[in-house]
C-alpha cells in the first residue's frame, strides 16, 4: 500500500510517496517553502493561504500521477488558527515560536501555575500551549469572538479541507492548555473556562492514525490524488519520527534543529517544570520531552560568523575536531542562543571570559562544551527510569553530537532520516 506522507513544519512543506508497509520512499521527496513572518515583535505566523498552496504543490510533484491509496499528516505543533463560520481563516496559523502571549502566561503561572502544570501536563508556555495563545488574542481583538466557529490545530486544519471533517489527536490537545492531559483525556471545563474559550470551539479529541473521511474532489484535485482515498489526521511531527523508529521504553529519540530536542516514552508520566510531558498522539502512550538550548543551528551561526573562509567540510571535520580538543577558559553562559522553549521568560546567550588571546577557535569550543553540558541537564529531566536502551539521532549536526556525547559510545545509535515523513506510514495498518 502507497500512501502520501505531508510533514508540514516552520520553513517547508514536505511530501512524498511511501510504502506504508515498509515506510520506504517510492518517490523523490519533494519541497515547497513557507516564510515565517514576524508583523510585530515577538510574532511567528504563517499564511493559511501560502500553507496550503505549498501543501498542494508539493504533494503534486511528489505524486505525479502514481496511485496511492490514502493520505496522513505530520505537522509542527502547536500551530493554531481560528475559523469563521464558512470555515474560512480569521487569523494567520500562530506558531510555537510566537512570544506575544508571555503577559498571560506570567500571570497564569502566578495566580495557578501548579494547578495547570499538574493536569494539563507543561507550564502555561506562551508559545507551547496554543490555548495561551489564543485568549491573548481575544483580550486584544475581542471582536473575533462573536466570528468564531472553530479553534483547531495546523493537522485538524488541513484534515476539514481534505475531508470536511475535522478532530484533535491527543498529543495536540496537549499542546492547547484547555485539555486535562493529565487526568481525564477531555477537554477540561476548568481551564476553558479560565482562558475563556468555547468549548464548542473544538472538536472530539481522537487517535491520530484515526481515518476522518475520504478526499473531497477538490481536495484531490490541489493534491493530485484520486478523490475518495481515505485521510489520517495524523500526529506533531516529533511524535511521528517516534512512530517511524517503532521507539519502545528506554529508546531516545535526540533531533539536532534549531535546538536539540529530547523525547522518550513515558510508561510513568509525571509533569515537571523542566519538561514537556503529553500524549504521544496515538493510542494511549505518553511521552516526556526536553531541550537542549545549544543546538546544530548554533554551530551553522557559529561558520558564518567566524569560520566563514572554511567549506562546510573543514568547519565541520577539521574545525570542530580540533576545537573538540582544545582546552579554554571561555564560556557559553547562558547559552540561550535559540531561545528556551521551556521558559516563560526571555532568555539569550553570552560568551564570557573573553581576552585580547581569545581566537575563534576558543569560541567553537565553548559552543561544544555548553552543547555537552546541557545534553546532560536535558537528559537528566527527562526522567528515564533506567539506561538508555537505543537512541535515535536525526538532523544536520548529527555527527557533531555523536561524537560529543560519551554515553553513545556505549548503546546502539541509529540514524533517523526523513523521520517525521516517514512515521506517516506508521498511521495506516500494515
Amino acid at each position: 500500500m502507497d500512501i502520501l506522507a505531508i510533514d508540514v513544519g516552520t520553513s517547508s512543506v514536505k511530501a512524498a510517496v511511501v510504502n506504508a508497509a515498509e515506510a520506504s520512499f517510492i518517490s523523490p521527496i519533494a519541497r515547497a517553502a513557507l516564510i515565517l513572518q514576524q508583523p510585530e515583535p515577538d510574532a511567528a505566523v504563517l499564511d493559511p493561504q501560502a500553507v496550503w498552496e505549498a501543501v498542494g504543490a508539493a504533494s503534486r510533484q511528489a505524486v505525479q500521477g502514481q496511485p496511492v491509496a490514502g493520505v496522513g499528516l505530520s505537522c509542527l505543533t502547536p500551530a493554531w488558527l481560528l475559523l469563521d463560520e464558512c470555515d474560512m481563516p480569521l487569523t494567520p496559523i500562530t506558531t510555537h515560536l510566537d512570544r506575544r502571549a508571555r503577559p498571560l502566561a506570567r500571570t497564569i503561572w502566578r495566580e495557578v501555575g501548579l494547578e495547570f502544570l499538574q493536569t494539563t501536563g507543561n507550564k502555561p508556555l506562551p508559545g507551547g500551549m496554543s490555548g495561551i495563545g489564543c485568549a491573548w488574542l481575544l483580550q486584544k481583538h475581542p471582536d473575533l469572538r462573536p466570528q468564531i466557529r472553530r479553534f483547531l490545530h495546523l493537522n485538524s486544519w488541513l484534515a476539514l479541507r481534505f475531508t470536511e471533517s475535522t478532530a484533535f489527536d491527543p498529543g495536540n490537545a496537549s499542546f492547547t492548555g484547555i485539555f486535562d492531559t493529565m487526568t481525564t483525556g477531555r477537554w477540561s471545563e476548568r481551564w476553558c473556562a479560565y482562558l475563556d474559550i468555547c468549548p464548542a470551539w473544538v472538536p472530539e479529541v481522537v487517535s491520530g492514525d484515526a481515518t476522518l473521511g475520504e478526499m473531497t474532489a477538490e481536495a484531490a484535485r490541489h493534491l493530485g490524488v484520486t478523490p475518495g482515498i481515505p485521510v489520517k489526521l495524523g500526529v506533531a511531527d516529533t511524535s511521528s519520527a517516534m512512530l517511524s523508529a517503532q521507539m519502545e521504553v528506554g529508546d531516545l529519540l535526540h533531533v539536532v534543529g534549531t535546538t536539540q530536542v529530547l523525547a522518550t516514552l513515558a510508561p510513568h508520566p509525571k509533569p515537571a517544570e523542566n519538561r514537556l510531558t503529553r500524549r504521544l498522539g496515538v493510542g494511549e502512550a505518553f511521552i516526556h520531552v526536553t531541550h537542549n538550548p545549544v543546538g546544530g543551528v548554533a554551530l551553522e551561526w557559529m561558520h558564518q560568523l567566524c569560520f566563514r573562509d572554511q567549506l562546510p567540510d573543514e568547519f565541520y571535520g577539521r574545525s570542530i575536531c580540533a576545537a573538540v580538543e582544545r582546552s579554554t577558559q571561555v564560556l557559553l553562559d547562558p547559552p540561550f542562543l535559540g531561545g528556551d522553549r521551556l521558559e516563560i521568560e526571555p532568555t539569550s546567550a553570552s560568551f564570557r571570559h573573553l581576552n585580547l588571546s581569545t581566537d575563534r577557535l576558543d569560541l567553537l569550543a565553548a559552543v561544544l562544551q555548553a552543547m555537552r553540558e546541557h545534553h546532560q541537564t536535558a537528559l537528566a529531566a527527562l526522567g528515564l527510569d533506567g539506561p538508555i536502551r537505543r537512541v535515535f539521532l536525526t538532523g544536520g549536526a548529527a555527527d557533531v553530537v555523536e561524537q560529543l556525547i560519551p554515553e553513545y559510545r556505549r548503546v546502539p545509535v541509529s540514524r533517523l532520516s526523513e523521520g517525521s515523513l516517514r512515521g506517516v506510514a506508521k498511521l495506516f495498518p500494515p
